[in-house]
């Protein structure tokens, strides 16, 4: 879609992104402010801890368009979104960590399954609602190590908690969209993206971030080097989450249901692959060990979009170079204290310039 007819459909439109506090949240934020809409955040209050970096640094100047509360808290998020009507809501609120997951599996089920729940049911109640996209994962997939790319009507299932969740969060949506005549009042999407990567991941347990946590030292264990992962960059992702409620203005029932968003085959690489690129776009030299990881995570994780390019032509506009350079220049800004605000708003400007 051209950058202007997506900006003329998001030009004053309301839109509440719940999770507004995390990686993806601030990207969609940044852009639907970029596009011209009127944003609200709704996320847990900021923890000391590395994940929340990327907000801290832009606090300034989104704070103010943030209400703070828990999605497991049905009254408050009730009342933010009662009071603020949006006409499309972005839900990304979760706990997406495979290992933190395994620390706390009742949180994650928790704020996975039923905050999800409690987003979908207030839909129903306020009229203003004209689409809900819900992140899930590509992880929702029963994975059984084949080397098959996963399509839409793929078999759910997990082999840990964090994929559990989500699989059972698809199978929740899934649900309301058989069994709900009033799932008509509005669009309801899932989307299934791969591996993200792009600026301010600040996140525990993940490649690039623990890259740039171990700058000083320049010393990275891997616990998975040869795991196979569907990476993307942020704003293609982001590109991807805007296109779909576009569609559920079109024609609800039509454009309703999961989208898997992905990269081409050719850009799917192993996380020793991704690591060496990323630490040489950085210019760095780091000594890399390998450590047996305790915990069940997928060897193999391969994704068909072909429903998305199919119904919404979208692709990725970035390949995996593109994607490791934009990242690395990123955290090159950040590491060397300039503006990272103007740089990140910046990126969002040179990529929808060149749609």
């Amino acid at each position: 879609m051209e950058f202007k007819k997506l900006k003329k459909f998001y030009k004053n439109k309301k839109v509440l992104v719940t999770g507004n506090t995390g990686f993806k949240g601030i990207w969609l934020f940044l852009i639907l402010k970029f596009l011209g809409a009127k944003v609200k955040g709704f996320s847990l209050p900021l923890y000391k801890n590395d994940s929340f970096i990327f907000f801290k640094i832009l606090k300034k100047n989104l704070n103010k368009e943030t209400v703070y509360g828990d999605v497991l808290d049905y009254n408050k998020l009730f009342k933010t979104i009662k009071l603020f009507k949006p006409q499309i809501i972005f839900h990304f609120a979760a706990q997406s960590l495979v290992i933190e997951s395994q620390k706390k599996p009742k949180k994650t089920l928790e704020t996975n399954l039923i905050g999800t729940n409690n987003i979908i049911k207030i839909c129903f109640k306020i009229k203003s609602i004209k689409s809900l996209i819900v992140a899930t994962s590509d992880k929702c997939y029963l994975n059984k190590g084949k080397k098959k790319p996963f399509k839409e009507n793929s078999e759910l299932g997990g082999v840990e908690v964090y994929s559990s969740s989500k699989a059972m969060c698809e199978q929740l949506i899934n649900l309301y969209l058989l069994n709900n005549a009033k799932i008509n009042s509005f669009g309801l999407s899932s989307i299934r993206a791969g591996n993200v990567i792009g600026g301010g991941d600040f996140g525990n347990y993940r490649i690039i971030p623990d890259i740039i946590k171990k700058f000083k030292s320049k010393r990275l264990t891997l616990r998975n080097p040869k795991h196979i992962r569907p990476w993307q960059h942020v704003l293609d992702v982001c590109y991807a989450y805007l296109l779909v409620p576009v569609f559920h203005y079109k024609d609800k029932k039509k454009y309703s249901g999961p989208y898997n968003v992905g990269p081409s085959n050719k850009n799917f690489v192993n996380v020793l692959n991704l690591t060496k690129k990323f630490i040489s776009m950085l210019g760095k030299n780091y000594e890399i060990n390998f450590k047996k990881n305790i915990f069940t995570e997928s060897k193999l994780l391969l994704l068909d979009s072909k429903k998305i390019y199919n119904l919404l032509r979208w692709s990725p506009h970035y390949g995996i170079e593109t994607s490791i350079k934009k990242t690395a220049s990123w955290y090159k800004n950040y590491l060397n204290k300039n503006d990272i605000k103007k740089f990140t708003e910046l990126q969002i400007k040179h990529y929808f310039d060149d749609q």
